[in-house]
């Protein structure tokens, strides 16, 4: 998986969906292959200056295949303590046949003893001299985006963004309230043998350990609940469609939102959602049936060109817009080497276009909620602020009273909710990155 993301380009959480749901693997060995593969990616560029400091031969120079080996086993060296030193390195000698570097293995099990017998020796940049390279090498982020949060949030913050982009995210769940509450949900759940706990920021959302099968549960199968972030989950809570309503989900793959929004209308009126992938939209109708939504009708639609028949025909609008993602780094680690700062400003023309058009098809008086998983202005505020700018008859809905007070973390949340808008952040707020703004059609 680690060669296949570094020489093909694969998207590690893809990747792991498709391995473990391809072999019969117990939690316990899902678990761990997850923490490795995802580790490493999370780490590697603390992984390659250690690399370094020991090889004579630099991590950038390394036989590719020896490179991902090496990176394995100073992860477990470093990072997992309950590996013992002897099975890191004899593992990893055993790669190296196994991939035909055999030639190689006397490299790779030097090098792992050596910075093993050495480990406690490390150091990391001066964060006096240079805090972003500090930062950058010790909390494993790219450069380009480090100084970008050391000028927004300052040294302390910005580290413990980094930390928190590192931990693993909570795999959480939004109770199905079309069929059962949350307190059946979570009786029902301890009956199948999950550890289950309430979220603290929304009463339908539940928090569970990580790493069990989820797809696997009776009650997943029987549609009691949908997998998602509670910082998605605002985006519907603060749009709030009312029952009966018309409403529209512009770029709705893979369905978690649409189907909350279903949800809150309580399963009444009209919901449609729109995705130029056919694949997502077979997802969406597939969550509908197994949640028992029956109002969602899907169209493979590009927002950035409504149809007429849509044209001021709708009460509610869901702009959750494609980005950068740099706000679920956390859930996909290897997407913080995959992203360049020119991205956002691509990102940014398209968000802004899309906003342009499909924000026709909401009647006047509507509300339109934009969100993006995005932690960057770019992306975020200055859509917001250009589309109101080049738009008469819209307005800044205060949102300070629809979200949920969990959410408005201190008096810049609260300010910044006034306004139309929030950012949450995973270390501020224990979301993934997310950002919203709420504005109605005068």
């Amino acid at each position: 998986m680690l060669l296949s993301v570094e020489r093909k380009g694969a998207y590690a959480n893809l990747a792991l969906k498709k391995l473990t749901s391809s072999h019969a693997l117990e939690a316990r060995d899902a678990g761990l292959l997850t923490e490795l593969v995802y580790g490493v990616l999370r780490r590697q560029t603390t992984l390659d200056w250690v690399i370094d400091r020991f090889s004579k031969i630099p991590a950038a120079r390394m036989n590719y295949i020896a490179r991902n080996i090496v990176r394995l086993g100073v992860y477990q060296l470093l990072f997992l303590e309950r590996v013992p030193v002897s099975a890191a390195c004899n593992e990893s000698v055993e790669l190296a046949k196994t991939w035909k570097i055999g030639g190689l293995s006397g490299f790779v099990n030097g090098l792992l003893r050596n910075i093993a017998r050495h480990r406690d020796e490390i150091t990391y940049p001066d964060p006096d001299r240079d805090p972003a390279l500090h930062i950058s090498v010790k909390y494993s982020h790219p450069a380009w985006l480090v100084e970008r949060w050391l000028r927004r949030f300052g040294q302390e913050e910005t580290i413990a963004l980094c930390r928190a982009n590192n931990e693993p995210p909570p795999v959480v769940l939004r109770c199905n309230t079309l069929m059962i509450d949350p307190e059946g949900l979570i009786r029902r759940l301890e009956q199948e043998g999950v550890a289950v706990y309430q979220s603290p920021l929304i009463p339908e959302a539940l928090r569970v350990a990580p790493h069990i099968s989820i797809t696997g549960l009776p009650s997943f199968q029987d549609g009691c609940f949908a997998v998602q972030d509670e910082s998605s989950m605002l985006a519907s809570l603060v749009l709030r469609p009312q029952p009966g309503s018309v409403v529209l989900d512009a770029c709705a793959g893979p369905g978690g939102k649409t189907s909350h929004l279903a949800q809150l209308m309580r399963n009444s009126g009209r919901l449609l959602a729109f995705d130029i992938h056919p694949h997502r939209l077979r997802l969406i109708a597939d969550t509908c049936r197994r949640l028992g939504i029956t109002i969602v009708s899907t169209r493979l639609q590009d927002a950035a060109a409504p149809p007429e028949d849509m044209l001021g025909a709708v009460d509610y609008l869901l702009v959750d817009a494609p980005c950068s993602g740099l706000g679920v780094i956390r859930r996909r680690p290897d997407l913080r080497w995959k992203v360049r700062e020119q991205d956002l400003v691509e990102h940014a023309r398209q968000q802004k276009q899309m906003l342009s058009e499909v924000s026709k098809c909401l009647k006047t008086g509507g509300t339109m909620l934009y969100s993006t998983c995005s932690t960057e202005p770019e992306e975020n505020g200055d859509v917001v602020e250009a589309f109101l700018g080049s738009h008469d008859h819209w307005e800044s809905v205060d949102i300070s009273r629809l979200a949920p007070p969990s959410f408005l973390a201190d008096g810049a949340d609260h300010r910044m909710a006034e306004q139309g808008m929030l950012q949450l952040l995973p270390h501020r707020h224990g979301t993934d990155g997310f950002f919203l703004a709420a504005l109605r059609k005068r």
